[in-house]
């Protein structure tokens, strides 16, 4: 007999579900940024100087 968890659900499911959330996860981080969006991200920072309206990632932090 499996032990549960306090969820109801099965002990080793919940290893094999973080297991394959670690995977995809790490095969995310693994892809690079396309260059369509790094030129976008370029474009917006020079945008942001040009209108002097540049923030720290902090100052939208709400």
């Amino acid at each position: 007999m499996r032990q549960e968890e306090a969820g109801g659900a099965p002990a080793d499911m919940h290893g094999t579900i973080s297991s394959k959330l670690r995977q995809f996860y790490n095969a995310v981080q693994d892809e690079g940024i396309p260059d369509r969006f790094m030129d976008l991200l370029e474009r917006l920072d020079a945008a942001e100087k040009a209108s002097g309206t540049v923030r720290d990632m902090k100052d939208n932090a709400r």
